[in-house]
């Protein structure tokens, strides 16, 4: 079955010569050749232009956008410098209290040890046995 199947093919895609006169009939039909378009080099089409400057806009639209944008990015990056200050005196302050809590409990533990340890010892003959 393939055999066969190629086989078709190539008979169907053999070349085949074309009739007399075909190619004079196919140049017949095309349209009639148009002149080259002529193209002008820039630096003749400026030359050709009055001598005007740019507009009063063009002139001064560049300058105002690169610096309308500066304003705005140093704007930006003080307020993210100022919110950062706030964020880290916040924690500074968090930190104060939580040491200043920490130290208070200490204190109080190590009073507790001090009594402990300041209080005199009982004298019973049960406790003496357990000291050792």
């Amino acid at each position: 079955m393939n055999e066969d199947f190629e086989n078709q093919l190539r008979r169907a895609l053999r070349p085949v010569e074309p009739p007399e006169g075909f190619a004079e009939r196919v140049l017949r039909q095309l349209p009639p050749r148009r002149a080259p378009a002529t193209v002008t080099p820039i630096a003749v089409a400026r030359a050709a232009r009055p001598a005007t400057g740019p507009s009063l806009w063009r002139r001064i639209s560049t300058p105002t956008a690169l610096a309308a944008s500066l304003i705005v990015a140093v704007l930006a990056g003080r307020h993210v410098a100022d919110e950062r200050a706030v964020a880290e005196q916040r924690a500074g302050l968090e930190a104060s209290r939580e040491l200043m809590q920490a130290l208070r409990v200490t204190s109080q533990k190590l009073d507790l040890a001090y009594e402990a340890v300041q209080r005199p010892a009982p004298q019973s003959a049960d406790e003496e046995e357990n000291r050792s």
